[in-house]
């Protein structure tokens, strides 16, 4: 099967089996031609001969047809596919090198960074600007400037409760790493919140308003739809998303917010390494594990 069917697939729509189908249809028929040929090679009626072949070749080529149908309209259809120069609606558009050149230029460009904060085991992780308004069908280049980073939309596709716009797609970049980029195109009005998903409850989120601060993404965190077990922002990524900063009209109004005019205290980390060491633990004394576990304020 063709990449353009998985990649359908992979998007949710419905696969109804007609490919599957002609494709046995094609086979079948071209089988019984070639049983019929056979058949008169050994003397059988001319008669029955011709009007077997010619009723078998007709529906071995209904078969063909109606197969390069059933494809092309499959690949009509396809408007998500990475391996081709279009920005996906849910998979965005991947580069694995600094130097590819992009399908379209970018209207704005959104940095992954990774700050190193002294005294604190763990370092600062956080999208520059964490806030940024644009027009309804721009361009956001997110730029990997450090490794180990992706995009990904609070969704209920995705087990989170929705932050974006009703008839969004779960969108989600793939984890890349230093030097790539990925291209995302906002195409509905509203907000729209994000995550990068290992660094998440490290305070590694932002939020795009995209033409006006409306929405499920402009409600309070704890209030959006969701099903029952889609999550909203937890820990630091919550403190984030609280600052008043981050007020999805804030953002509108200042057009951007930088991870510096954030407060100190909405960047406080909730999750810290669990020390392990002493009788009964397993290693040595002082030594740190890099599980996290809340730190119970």
């Amino acid at each position: 099967m063709s990449d353009e069917v998985d990649d359908e697939l992979t998007d949710g729509s419905e696969y109804d089996g007609r490919y599957a189908y002609d494709r046995r249809k094609l086979l079948s028929g071209l089988g019984t031609v070639g049983a019929m040929a056979v058949a008169g090679c050994s003397g059988g009626s001319n008669d029955t001969t011709t009007t077997g072949s010619t009723d078998t070749t007709t529906d071995a080529a209904t078969a063909t047809e109606t197969m390069q149908e059933t494809t092309t309209t499959q690949d009509e259809g396809d408007t998500d596919s990475d391996a081709g120069s279009e920005i996906g609606a849910r998979f965005g558009y991947t580069a694995t090198s600094p130097e590819e050149t992009p399908p379209v230029e970018p209207d704005h460009t959104v940095t992954c960074e990774i700050q190193p904060v002294e005294g604190r085991p763990i370092p600062q992780f956080y999208f520059e600007p964490v806030g940024l308004t644009v027009e309804p069908g721009d361009t956001v280049k997110f730029q990997m400037n450090t490794p180990h980073h992706n995009v990904n939309a609070y969704h209920p596709g995705l087990g989170y409760t929705q932050r974006v716009p009703d008839g969004v797609p779960p969108f989600s970049s793939p984890v890349l790493t230093g030097g790539d980029y990925w291209l995302y195109t906002f195409e509905e009005e509203g907000v729209y919140d994000y995550m990068c998903a290992p660094h998440e409850v490290f305070g590694m989120v932002g939020r795009i308003v995209v033409g006006s601060a409306t929405g499920p993404g402009a409600s309070p965190i704890g209030e959006a739809p969701g099903g029952e077990r889609a999550r909203p922002p937890e820990f630091t990524a919550a403190l984030v998303y609280e600052d008043p900063a981050m007020a999805p009209d804030n953002i509108a109004s200042q057009g951007s917010v930088s991870w510096a005019d954030l407060a100190d205290e909405s960047k406080r980390l909730t999750l810290v390494p669990a020390e392990v060491g002493g009788e009964g633990g397993g290693g040595e004394s002082g030594s740190e594990t890099p599980t996290p576990t809340p730190d119970g304020n």
